[in-house]
């Protein structure tokens, strides 16, 4: 599962066991119901403002990952991985796709979460933005 690493880095172990347990019981019928208590919704309680995590469009068919990526009340902010990045928005100098970007939006949006770009210059690039100053 791609959410435990990330986790392990920003919040430790207990946590990232927490989100493994809830991912292994997503698809029981007892479990998929059960919405009302999460990292978030502790985290919130906690007098933070959220505990979120990544995903991207290439993960959209993975139904017990979406299950629980889009429970509210265990992720309250959802940040693209790769889709807001510049490398994925401008393709070329004169070419703009935000489709990807705003499939997450809507699927953020849908699911009551807020949304944050996660950067927009990283390592990944455009082949054109290698060229500087830009011909």
């Amino acid at each position: 599962m791609l959410i435990v690493p990330m986790l392990l880095a920003s919040t430790g172990a207990v946590a990232a066991a927490a989100v493994m347990a809830t991912a292994q019981n997503a698809t029981t019928p007892t479990n998929a119901t059960r919405q009302d208590e999460g990292l978030h919704s502790l985290m919130v309680k906690a007098g933070k403002l959220y505990f979120g995590t990544s995903t991207d469009v290439r993960y959209f068919d993975d139904a017990p990952y979406q299950a629980l990526v889009s429970n509210k009340n265990m992720f309250g902010m959802i940040t693209a991985e790769n889709s807001m990045k510049w490398s994925a928005v401008q393709t070329s100098p004169d070419k703009y796709s935000f489709g990807d970007a705003d499939q997450i939006v809507a699927r953020a949006k849908a699911n009551g979460q807020q949304m944050r770009c996660h950067t927009l210059v990283y390592t990944q690039l455009p082949s054109f933005g290698m060229t500087f100053p830009p011909s």
